[in-house]
């Protein structure tokens, strides 16, 4: 009997991440056990506080265990993502999934270690013409000069908003958003936040008129890839 695919997914904030981790499944459409870590487990309010980034230093967004939206460091959490590696490879994992789409350094690892920012990337600008202007949604304000920079090529032209994923206020939020980007004349959106959900594209697709592109999905294409 052939050995069941093991996958091992890492996310930044507290394990398990059910409404994240089964949508990229589902989506996926693999026969697979996931096995999670999270950076935060284990950690208690106040060492997560002191994981918080300080002005100009690179923000991720994620929540914890009980909804609440975190911000972190992303320099402060390298080690601690380096661990969740380690931990998952000793299960005995087939390959690793950093659920987060901000930049990572190449880490130590025998197993394969997805980062789906730099495919989610190249993936949209693929799509872009010259002249046209693409409409970029990010979690938070503190993350809109990082990601002008990574999202920069000559002769496009770039619309960041933000809207938490999370949160009572989120699908407000991503209303907001879509309408501003819609005002702004944008060709094409994409979403730059693992959290944001399908149900979050439908709404920013409903108002701009515009093909969106999200993470997730594109997460999930590069799993159902590599599984088959």
């Amino acid at each position: 009997m052939n050995k069941r695919l093991t996958i091992g997914m890492i996310t930044i904030g507290q394990s398990p991440r059910d409404d994240l981790v089964h949508e990229i499944m589902n989506l996926a459409r693999i026969d697979a056990e996931v096995f999670e870590c999270g950076v935060l487990n284990g950690l208690s309010l106040s060492e997560i506080k002191k994981l918080a980034p300080e002005p100009s230093e690179y923000v991720l967004v994620t929540k914890l265990s009980d909804g609440t939206p975190t911000r972190l460091a992303h320099s402060k959490i390298i080690e601690k993502v380096q661990s969740c590696i380690d931990s998952l490879i000793n299960q005995g994992i087939d390959f690793l999934v950093i659920l987060c789409s901000g930049d990572w350094p190449k880490f130590k690892s025998t197993k394969l270690v997805i980062t789906p920012g730099d495919t989610f990337r190249s993936f949209t600008m693929g799509m872009v013409n010259e002249g046209d202007k693409l409409g970029i949604i990010v979690p938070d304000e503190d993350q809109v000069v990082v990601v002008e920079k990574k999202w920069h090529r000559e002769k496009i032209q770039l619309r960041i908003v933000v809207a938490s994923p999370f949160g009572s206020t989120a699908n407000n939020e991503m209303i907001r958003a879509a309408r501003s980007l819609k005002e702004s004349g944008v060709d094409l959106v994409a979403m730059d936040c693992i959290g944001y959900t399908v149900e979050k594209k439908r709404i920013v697709q409903e108002i701009t008129g515009k093909p969106v592109v999200l993470v997730r999905s594109v997460l999930a294409s590069i799993i159902r890839e590599i599984a088959s």
